[in-house]
């Protein structure tokens, strides 16, 4: 059986649960890291150094960073293309995304929005964040060719990047008209395993003032 470590309101943890999910494949979540800690020890720093979430463990393997993972499962069970082209036109959305999309978004918006009082925030790269937001998400909404980026089923692209927007939508700052993407947002808001391992509430994480 896969086991995935980590607390399930990591925003890397998320997408690889929700794709396990939705791929129908046997799984046990551990909640590590965060408030539930234990990506300290010896044994967790031994299969990431790095002390991050997720870590994957399978038949004595192991496997770090959500992509990586997302790629994996894909590739094992979830039809991604074994032809390296038509992988690599997929995946080269999901790596875009985690320098455009994620960068701004998590450590940056999700950081100062709601970890840091207001009198405290970074004005500067909240104004930053929120334009890069602004051109990457009307970049992701052109992929959007059918119901999801995969067309009538989901694939990598999705699970990284759809990932992201319960928060990009949850949190309060200027977003760009994008009447495409929030029609793809609602569509992912309607699949059961999305709205389990996905919309999961982030409000108590708020620190005061912020």
């Amino acid at each position: 059986m896969i086991k995935i470590h980590g607390r399930i309101s990591s925003a890397n943890v998320q997408p690889v649960v929700w794709c396990l999910e939705e791929l129908g494949v046997e799984y046990e979540r551990l909640d590590v890291g965060g408030p539930f800690g234990g990506n300290d020890t010896p044994e967790y720093l031994a299969m990431n150094p790095l002390g991050l979430v997720p870590v994957m463990e399978q038949d004595g393997e192991v496997l770090s960073e959500s992509v990586t993972i997302l790629r994996y499962l894909m590739r094992r069970y979830g039809g991604h293309p074994s032809d390296p082209m038509a992988a690599a036109q997929i995946e080269r959305w999901a790596d875009m995304s985690r320098q455009h999309i994620y960068t701004p978004l998590i450590p940056t918006l999700f950081w100062q929005l709601i970890r840091t009082p207001a009198t405290e925030r970074n004005t500067a790269g909240v104004t930053g964040a929120v334009a890069a937001l602004k051109q990457s998400m009307k970049v992701f909404q052109d992929l959007i060719e059918g119901p999801y980026v995969g067309g009538d089923k989901l694939n990598l692209v999705d699970y990284q990047i759809g990932s992201l927007l319960y928060r990009y939508y949850e949190l309060d700052f200027d977003k760009a008209d994008l009447p495409g993407l929030q029609a793809y947002y609602d569509r992912l808001c309607d699949r059961p395993a999305y709205r389990e391992q996905v919309m999961v509430d982030f409000m108590g994480m708020k620190v005061p003032g912020a």
